[in-house]
């Protein structure tokens, strides 16, 4: 019969075995050789992390009783790891504009991006991706994209490979920027171009004929107010 004692340095000695962290780039397996879709029009803008993890935490292999014994974390902040994979993406497709020079902004939030295994390996990425136009910081595009992977895995523990759980996340990473990035919607607002925006001078020359239309008779005031409200949206 084993002692108390024993058991406890036992299962303490679980816990310790494999409790290491690895550190991950989520870069993609080989580099694409997509043919540029766009105009390089867009500037990479920030990435923000809403996920209620750690900044660099991404995802672990779980003991039994959900324990970790090892852990996948980036060197730097998963919000600029992510926005370094999204450049690469915008850099493949031909659409990648130095700042200053674009028409547009791409906004990320991170709303999800994880991977576990006890038995099974899965990943979840979730994305909300923003289309900001540079000059009028009007949105001309939104869209929330996400990916899930499930695989079988032969055994959990500690005899679980992370290399095939972070080649996991990655994948699930990449196909949900690729889904953001290949999206028709988001080419034809870059295509359409950022709104025109009237000059506050031929906005406030506008306002000032209408008021002497209204002041005339022309306009009631109700008229005059509903085609103040179009001029100024």
């Amino acid at each position: 019969m084993i002692s108390g004692k024993l058991a406890g340095l036992m299962l303490g000695g679980m816990f310790l075995v494999g409790c290491t962290t690895t550190p991950v780039s989520l870069d993609p397996a080989q580099s694409s050789d997509m043919v540029g879709v766009g105009s390089a029009n867009v500037e990479m803008g920030s990435v923000t992390d809403s996920r209620q993890h750690g900044s660099n935490w991404l995802g672990a292999i779980r003991g039994g009783f959900g324990n970790p014994l090892k852990t996948l974390e980036t060197e730097e902040p998963v919000s600029e790891v992510v926005r370094g994979q999204f450049i690469t993406g915008l850099e493949q497709r031909g659409m990648l504009a130095q700042e200053g020079e674009g028409d547009f902004i791409l906004e990320v939030d991170i709303e999800q991006l994880d991977s576990n295994q006890m038995m099974r390996r899965e990943a979840h990425s979730r994305l909300d991706v923003t289309l900001v136009e540079r000059e009028s910081r009007q949105i001309a595009y939104e869209n929330s994209v996400r990916s899930s992977n499930v695989e079988g895995g032969a055994g959990g523990g500690i005899f679980a490979s992370i290399e095939k759980l972070e080649e996991l996340l990655t994948r699930t990473l990449w196909e949900t920027i690729d889904e953001a990035l290949d999206d028709e919607h988001l080419h034809r607002a870059i295509a359409e171009g950022p709104t025109e925006t009237q000059s506050s001078s031929e906005l406030e020359a506008d306002i000032e004929a209408l008021r002497r239309l209204r002041d005339r008779g022309v306009l009631s005031e109700d008229e005059y107010r509903e085609r103040v409200l179009q001029l100024i949206e």
